[in-house]
């Protein structure tokens, strides 16, 4: 059956074909489903959110440290395999994410919101005035690293450059060790190498301070791993918010009686923020290895296969969803799994709400009309979902 299906990693599925009725396919006929990945073997596709939850949690079946996306040498060994927090498991993984834990907890993120407000209204602000914008590029690119550059050890001179090769770094999408994306991780972690020493000496409530803190009180982490965190941090944090608010505008704008609902007042901010993240799901897959020989949903996986959980196709899983292809702002319950799942549960996932959250409240507000004016454009990518330009035209009313 896969064999007559575009390949999940055809980047043009995702830029001009419709996905989404591959997974439904595949959550119907072959929820496991075995994938040929070139030379260098192939996968196994989990696409209902019952296996693709057990696939996440269970780390003492499926590691991480084996890497987590795939990629052309998917086999071979992963650069920070076992020691960097995104690759790692438990107990050192839960380690690494406690040192920096404290961070992004509801509590503290909450009193991001003032800051969070006044860069969204000040972005909103600019692009009325001009008329037009592409929303992606001019929005969402510009919003996540101004609202948390302090915590994320960034001063307000480097956020422009920072957020420009994040999202250089995000789009090895389809060549995950492609030239330009390596060398905008270089800048990143330049970025942080010199200023590592600094935080160690005038520490503060950021992300290299907690790390270099944690050091100190005996953390097993090297300067270089503390570096290799922090671009791991910087870009998941950038990517996940700019994904979903560029491609939740675009469908919000595509389905006037929730714009208008939302407009009137009349959905509460945090249920339509998480339908916005149901919808959009900014992550596409991740990748985890199968440690021994074991069974998911009757299918038979051998120790070393690659397992591959498509978190859009959970998102839509009809079994957990009702009417999953409405966007729908006022959904409850939501289980979505765009932040993932068990131990590795994006950590920036507060700070993400709160941003998209204040964003559907200032739109809510915008004293103009908006309409899309030219094609949106989505990336060619089965690692990130979203778009890469939504051309707006402003109004004032």
């Amino acid at each position: 059956m896969t064999q007559e299906m575009p390949a999940l990693t055809d980047p043009l599925l995702y830029s001009a074909g419709d996905p989404h009725e591959v997974w439904r396919r595949l959550r119907e006929d072959s929820p496991v489903s075995w994938h040929e990945y070139g030379e260098h073997g192939g996968y196994w596709a989990v696409t209902t959110h019952a296996a693709g939850l057990e696939v996440l949690t269970e780390w003492e079946r499926f590691t991480s440290t084996k890497g987590i996306f795939l990629r052309p040498n998917f086999k071979d060994p992963y650069p920070g395999a076992g020691t960097m927090m995104a690759l790692s498991d438990p107990p050192r993984h839960d380690l690494l994410r406690k040192a920096i834990m404290g961070l992004f907890t509801a509590r503290a993120v909450s009193k991001m919101e003032e800051r969070t407000r006044d860069v969204v209204k000040s972005a909103l602000r600019g692009v009325v005035e001009a008329g037009r914008c592409d929303f992606v590029k001019d929005i969402a690119a510009r919003i996540p690293l101004a609202v948390s550059a302090e915590l994320l050890s960034i001063s307000m001179d480097d956020v422009e450059m920072l957020a420009k090769v994040t999202t250089e770094a995000a789009e090895n999408s389809t060549d995950i060790e492609g030239v330009e994306a390596q060398q905008a991780h270089v800048e990143i972690l330049r970025h942080y190498s010199e200023i590592i020493t600094e935080k160690r000496r005038n520490p503060g409530q950021d992300l290299v301070s907690a790390l270099t803190r944690a050091q100190a009180e005996g953390l097993d982490i090297s300067d270089d791993e503390v570096i290799l965190t922090c671009d791991n941090v910087i870009v998941a944090a950038n990517e996940t918010t700019r994904q979903a608010v560029g491609a939740g505008m675009l469908a919000l704008l595509e389905s006037p009686e929730q714009w208008q609902a939302l407009r009137a007042g009349e959905l509460r901010l945090k249920t339509a923020a998480e339908e916005f993240l149901r919808w959009t799901a900014p992550v596409t897959h991740i990748l985890r290895t199968a440690q021994h020989d074991t069974v998911l949903e009757g299918v038979q996986i051998r120790a070393g296969d690659a397992v591959t959980v498509w978190l859009p196709s959970l998102n839509r899983d009809e079994k957990v969803f009702d009417r999953p292809e409405r966007f729908l702002l006022d959904r409850t319950p939501n289980h979505h799994v765009s932040f993932g799942g068990g131990g590795h549960f994006c950590i920036g996932a507060n700070l993400a709400r709160l941003t998209i959250r204040v964003m559907l409240d200032e739109l809510a507000r915008l004293p103009a009309e908006i309409e899309v004016s030219g094609e949106p454009r989505r990336i060619a990518s089965y690692i990130l979902g979203g778009l890469t330009s939504l051309p707006l035209e402003f109004r004032p009313r």
